[in-house]
């Protein structure tokens, strides 16, 4: 399996310093760099090339959640995953839109941390399980007040599609989809992409938020 490549962006010395020593003894992950503002971040990228950027959202000038959108509008397959002590379910939603692929807390179990590290690596999406709460909670107050994804009424997704669809709902990543149906991860990512293309939208979020607001979730 190819070792990932990370980069941390945190303005805490000790912050950084903590997470090397903790991923340094998961076999697979390597970090390549660090940054403790958005100062020669974008020079930095491009010249290590990380798989994963661990990005904070409170730091001196610019925000974590400025720092994703600028570094998503310049290298757009970059694949960036929010590491904060910030639970402020605004910031979820603001720094997902801004282009990062998951939200986690300084607080989340290590295990948790490496299966996040690995699902926005190869491109899923993953929220820590103790953030849907609070997610879902902000989907519900932009769905009273109408600010929702459209989409088209007929999608023509097939029964498998609809399952993945209302997994995709309640916060699984695919490796848990693929658990969960016994299939491959790779069969996952397929019938995503499809569901993506039927359904009109751009992202596992705006499925999540098309499925509570038409009220396809099977609880």
């Amino acid at each position: 399996m190819p070792v990932i490549r990370i980069m941390l962006v945190d303005d805490h010395p000790l912050v950084r310093q903590g997470l090397k020593q903790l991923l340094s003894i998961e076999d697979g992950f390597i970090v390549v760099g660090e940054a403790q503002n958005g100062d020669e971040l974008l020079e930095k990228v491009l010249a290590l090339k990380p798989d994963v950027i661990l990005m904070d959202l409170n730091m001196p000038g610019k925000s974590g959640i400025e720092l994703t959108a600028e570094l998503k509008n310049c290298v757009s397959a970059v694949n960036i995953l929010a590491l904060t002590a910030d639970t402020n379910q605004h910031n979820v939603l603001n720094i997902i839109k801004a282009g990062a692929l998951g939200f986690v807390l300084k607080d989340i179990d290590t295990d948790q941390l490496y299966e996040a590290i690995r699902s926005v690596a190869q491109g899923d999406a993953y929220i820590q399980p103790s953030l849907l709460s609070k997610l879902l909670q902000e989907f519900r107050q932009l769905l009273e007040v109408g600010h929702s994804v459209t989409a088209p009424v007929e999608f023509g997704l097939t029964q498998r599609e609809k399952e993945i669809v209302n997994f995709i709902a309640c916060g699984k990543s695919n490796r848990d989809i693929a658990g969960k149906l016994y299939i491959s991860e790779k069969t996952v990512k397929n019938h995503v992409s499809s569901i993506l293309r039927k359904m009109g939208l751009e992202d596992r979020t705006q499925v999540a938020v098309y499925a509570y607001r038409q009220g396809l979730i099977n609880h």
